[in-house]
């Protein structure tokens, strides 16, 4: 961009807000308000995504290494199974299944 640009840009946002400010007093400041408070918002929200990757991960990784799994999805998974017999049927036969298929195997 040109510096002739830059400074016509400039002029032009001047004179606008002039012409805001003197048909709604307000205008202004409530624009500069709402401009500080998404500021604010989106710093708040890239702090938190750099914690979260800096020490989320790391509850991850030591989770992975365990073996644990979070069991609030595992109960959610066994409710819904159990609510449709069929469902419920289907999801026995295929453990069923596998379980033969496991046993199979050679050790």
């Amino acid at each position: 961009m040109r510096m002739r640009g830059f400074v016509a840009g400039g002029l032009l946002g001047l004179a606008a807000g002039i012409i805001l400010s003197r048909k709604n007093p307000g205008a202004i400041e409530r624009c500069v308000r709402r401009a500080e408070r998404m500021m604010d918002a989106a710093r708040r929200m890239m702090i938190e995504q750099a914690l979260r990757f800096r020490f989320g991960s790391e509850k991850g990784k030591e989770e992975r290494k365990t073996g644990k799994s979070d069991s609030g999805t595992w109960s959610t998974i066994r409710s819904m199974i159990s609510a449709d017999e069929r469902v419920k049927q289907e999801a026995e036969r295929i453990l069923a299944e596998a379980g033969d298929a496991a046993s199979d195997k050679p050790h």
